[in-house]
């Protein structure tokens, strides 16, 4: 693919920094079963349209009975690495950004690398919930530029229909499963016209006082036991819709103008702005609060549901399958949810034409 530095053989550490990272590939999985927002109104007894007027969601993808997310996170990076140009033999490190894989261990990461065919390439799980995605990124890049990688795939893949109270208003016609993953890739020389590609600083940041308002617990003790949904249900998702819109609306204005901010740029100087996909109203809100056209943003929560982690990452594969992330493509990935975390990070497109 253009001028990347060599490759050295996965699981050892490579010698040289990069003097860039560069975004060469991205791809997405979905299951096949479809569940509407007219089904799940229906089932709780909704007013039809009631789901789609609050969240813009006509639709999510849901894995069935029997099927792996493992299976998905593969397939999205095997197709990064297909929109890379470059072969598994290639990688020598995977992340995996979720909330909860098929088994608590072994990683996501290790059945990924393993099913993609490297050479027993290093990873490992980062579960940060629905900024996990950017956090991730960030690492990778930070693991290329310190040359203790050379090519990272990252995937985040999610099965939140398993986490889901289905009796639960605020929260049974959100949320979606499905897969993305990107690869990043250290280069030796500078960009240039001819190789664009690079990763900007990142940003992070968290509230874990206000963790319980997004929350997923367990049957052991917590420190949100004492919160407003008590104990918890025990594997579901719990929300205070009111509270999280509210902290949602601004963390996300605030990420995204900090994140151009230690950048030295500005919103102008960005082509395409990929949000975590947490409702539709959200992201409208969003988007007046930074005064910018629609089409300055990946969108893809009407068709794929709030996927956590996935779900920009699902955002950003929509947008090069629509050829809007071509090679110079500036892009501002921010992310905000369960923690309460919120990550930021720019990226300029290398990979190829759409």
């Amino acid at each position: 693919m253009s001028e990347a530095a060599n490759t050295v053989p996965s699981g050892t550490t490579p010698s040289t920094p990069a003097v860039r990272v560069a975004p060469i590939g991205v791809g997405s999985a979905l299951p096949d079963g479809v569940v509407t927002s007219a089904e799940i109104e229906e089932r709780l007894g909704l007013d039809p349209d009631w789901l789609v007027k609050r969240t813009h969601i006509l639709e999510r993808r849901i894995l069935g009975p029997g099927e792996k997310l493992t299976d998905l996170a593969l397939t999205a990076s095997q197709r990064a690495l297909e929109d890379a140009g470059i072969p598994a033999t290639d990688v020598d490190f995977v992340i995996a950004a979720c909330l909860q894989s098929d088994d608590i261990a072994p990683s996501m990461a290790a059945v990924v690398a393993d099913g993609l065919g490297t050479d027993h390439a290093g990873g490992f799980d980062l579960s940060s919930g629905c900024s996990g995605f950017v956090a991730s990124v960030a690492t990778a890049a930070g693991l290329i530029e310190s040359g203790r990688a050379r090519t990272v795939v990252v995937v985040a893949a999610e099965a939140m229909s398993r986490l889901t109270d289905k009796t639960d208003r605020a929260t049974a016609g959100l949320l979606g499963d499905g897969a993305g993953a990107i690869v990043l890739r250290g280069a030796s020389t500078p960009a240039d016209d001819r190789h664009p590609g690079r990763t900007g600083r990142s940003l992070f940041g968290s509230d874990g006082a206000n963790g319980g308002t997004v929350r997923v617990a367990t049957d052991h003790p917590s420190v949100y036991d004492a919160g407003e949904f008590g104990p918890g249900k025990a594997g579901q998702v719990q929300m205070n819709g009111f509270d999280t819109y509210k902290t949602a609306v601004n963390r996300f204005e605030s990420t995204v103008r900090d994140t151009a901010t230690i950048n030295d740029t500005t919103l102008e100087d960005v082509d395409l702005i990929v949000l975590h996909q947490a409702n539709g109203r959200i992201l409208d809100a969003v988007r007046k609060r930074l005064d910018l056209p629609e089409e300055r943003f990946a969108t893809s929560v009407h068709s794929h549901g709030n996927t956590s982690a996935a779900s920009i990452a699902l955002a950003l594969a929509d947008a090069r399958a629509q050829g809007r992330v071509v090679p110079g493509t500036r892009l501002l990935l921010a992310g905000f949810g369960s923690g309460l975390a919120w990550a930021g990070i720019t990226l300029t497109w290398e990979g190829t034409p759409a």
